[in-house]
């Protein structure tokens, strides 16, 4: 038989009387009586994507402000007497907000935690094709090759990749298929 974890409920710093996050990553609102008189009931908030990490708006004094789902677990739940400024999830899930798989961390930890540089580099070992203005067609091995020998960022020319620039220093990139070895 499994455990089931019991969730708790603790108020959001700053709305308090407002919402609530739980230890399982959940956020909610709550009953009241707004500043128009009107009932309110509280309900459970389905949130949406921010960078690809759960987030949700809360709505206070007239205002709203879009907040990170694993930031407010942090904040309620975990402890943070060193003051460290990021939040890391345990099994690199962005989705996972539960409070046993966060922690807090230094930038550096955040950055080098897991596969996440494994996964950067198989990504810049992608075979492209820089093609030029004149519609020439060069095939280079992987990101890094054709950043070096073009003397360009690899990060630029994965921009391009991913459709987040159209060009850059002159050339436009597009995947490639390995050739055929004989």
């Amino acid at each position: 038989m499994f455990k089931e974890e019991r969730e708790i409920w603790k108020d959001i710093k700053d709305c308090e009387g407002l919402y609530q996050v739980s230890n399982l990553g959940r956020v909610r609102s709550l009953e009241r009586i707004d500043a128009s008189g009107h009932h309110r009931k509280g309900i459970m908030l389905a949130g949406g994507l921010c960078g690809g990490y759960r987030s949700i708006i809360l709505y206070r004094d007239g205002g709203a402000e879009s907040k990170l789902i694993h930031r407010l677990v942090a904040e309620a739940f975990i402890p943070n007497p060193d003051g460290l400024p990021e939040v890391n999830h345990l099994d690199e899930d962005k989705m996972n907000n539960a409070v046993s798989n966060l922690e807090y961390c230094t930038r550096q930890y955040n950055l080098a935690y897991g596969t996440r540089n494994e996964r950067i580099a198989k990504s810049q070992e992608q075979t492209i094709h820089v093609v030029t203005s004149s519609g020439h067609r060069y095939y280079f091995g992987s990101v890094k090759e054709a950043a070096k020998l073009l003397g360009l960022w690899p990060q630029d020319i994965t921009n391009c990749l991913h459709g987040r620039a159209k060009h850059h220093g002159g050339f436009s990139f597009e995947r490639a298929v390995k050739p055929c070895q004989a």
